[in-house]
């Protein structure tokens, strides 16, 4: 069966665009269409980490997915107010946002369930859909599937990484990924709402390398208010 995400941009002037994500969309390398454009071609600044042969696949994934919808936003400046309409298998979400915003949203998304070995990583999130997510949730949640995920090493008798190393070194690959993809871009997207879109994802993203423990400490008086960890060490 089918799993898709489906996005409604509504412009004031009457504009209405649609996306469809399939989730599980496959990839065959063998059928890609002639007319691709260059930006996409795998060897256009490819990434250093990525495991991609050329010789076996002519064009990225990642930029393939994404120049499909690249192009509907061309002619549209980044500041232009749209209403965004997301709808998932679960529930719907609507905001009124800045076309910079709703295009980033997507973008992870389409990134997210990619045939990309690297953004691969972020698949078990998208399934998780979460749009128009602000900077402390999506720590939250990347922290939080990845915990979730050692928790199912440790009960299948591995060691299980409670310390957050290894995502930290997963978005350490993805910021290899990022921008390399950055570079990519800027010969594919002639666009500023593309273009910031595209960058605000990265940013957003380069916070669970850079800064992870930074990030959680913002986070941590949700768990313990008044300092209530301060309290339970004491009581020690």
């Amino acid at each position: 069966m089918k799993t898709s995400i489906q996005y409604y941009f509504t412009f004031d002037d009457g504009l209405e665009l649609k996306f469809d994500v399939d989730l599980d969309r496959s990839f065959d390398p063998k059928r890609i269409s002639i007319d691709a454009p260059e930006w996409t071609r795998l060897g256009n600044n490819q990434c250093s980490n990525c495991p991609l042969n050329k010789a076996e696949v002519s064009h990225c994934p990642a930029a393939l997915d994404l120049d499909k919808m690249a192009g509907d936003f061309q002619k549209l400046p980044a500041h232009t107010k749209a209403n965004v309409r997301v709808v998932t298998p679960e529930r719907e979400y609507a905001k009124r946002v800045g076309l910079e915003e709703g295009v980033r949203a997507l973008m992870g998304l389409i990134m997210a369930t990619s045939a990309c070995p690297i953004f691969g990583a972020l698949k078990a999130n998208a399934r998780n859909h979460l749009p128009f997510a602000t900077r402390e949730e999506f720590i939250l949640r990347s922290a939080s599937m990845y915990l979730m995920r050692q928790y199912f090493v440790m009960r299948e008798g591995g060691t299980p990484d409670w310390e957050l190393k290894g995502l930290v070194k997963t978005n350490e690959q993805l910021q290899l990924v990022n921008h390399a993809f950055w570079q990519r871009s800027v010969t594919g997207f002639q666009n500023d709402a593309n273009s910031k879109a595209l960058l605000s994802f990265f940013t957003m993203s380069s916070s669970v390398s850079a800064s992870l423990d930074a990030q959680l400490g913002k986070i941590k008086p949700m768990f313990f208010p008044n300092s209530e960890v301060d309290k339970e060490s004491d009581a020690s």
